[in-house]
């Protein structure tokens, strides 16, 4: 046996170069500002914004990853679009594989690459190394350990969007293990 994330993500690699960490832990919160003051700088509120998301997306899998709950709606919270069906498709595999995740969530340090447009920045895109090396899987059943093959680091770009004040992760990628 593999652990969920080697397996899961050769094939989310392999396949579709749309990667996905899963973890688990406990989630630490990645709050939202809901309000800016007048004379805020637009582009560092989108900076803490979309890291934010970001950091939260990777908490609620952590949290959802627990108990491989793929329909916990905490996952709609930071991300939507093909970033929540990846997160809800590898939960999905890991709660019929009768898997959980431990040991996350993961170490994130997102780095800010681009933003659109450059005044009043909506569009996002962000890098990281996502290191993910105490992620391990167990078995649902009796919390056995399923295998001791822990996680490791990968380069990751994610695309988030600002939409009726809001701001999630729409698609996020991975390359391959080691790969940062």
């Amino acid at each position: 046996m593999t652990t969920r994330y080697g397996h899961s993500f050769k094939l989310a690699v392999g396949v579709t170069l749309l990667g996905v960490l899963s973890g688990c832990g406990t989630a630490t919160a990645h709050p939202l500002p809901n309000a800016t003051t007048p004379n805020a700088d637009p582009v560092a509120v989108a900076r803490q914004n979309s890291v934010a998301a970001y950091k939260g997306m990777w908490d609620d899998m952590s949290k959802a990853g627990e108990t491989a709950n793929w329909n916990d709606p905490a996952l709609g919270t930071h991300a939507t679009d093909s970033a929540l069906n990846i997160l809800v498709k590898i939960l999905k595999a890991d709660d019929s594989d009768g898997a959980v995740l431990k040991g996350g969530p993961p170490t994130m340090n997102p780095t800010v690459t681009s933003m659109e447009p450059s005044v009043n920045p909506t569009v996002v895109t962000l890098k990281d190394c996502l290191q993910s090396a105490k992620w391990l899987m167990y078995r649902k059943s009796t919390g056995a350990l399923w295998d001791d093959k822990p996680g490791g680091n990968r380069a990751t770009t994610a695309e988030v969007v600002q939409s009726q004040g809001v701001w999630k992760v729409v698609a996020f990628s991975s390359a391959a293990l080691g790969s940062c």
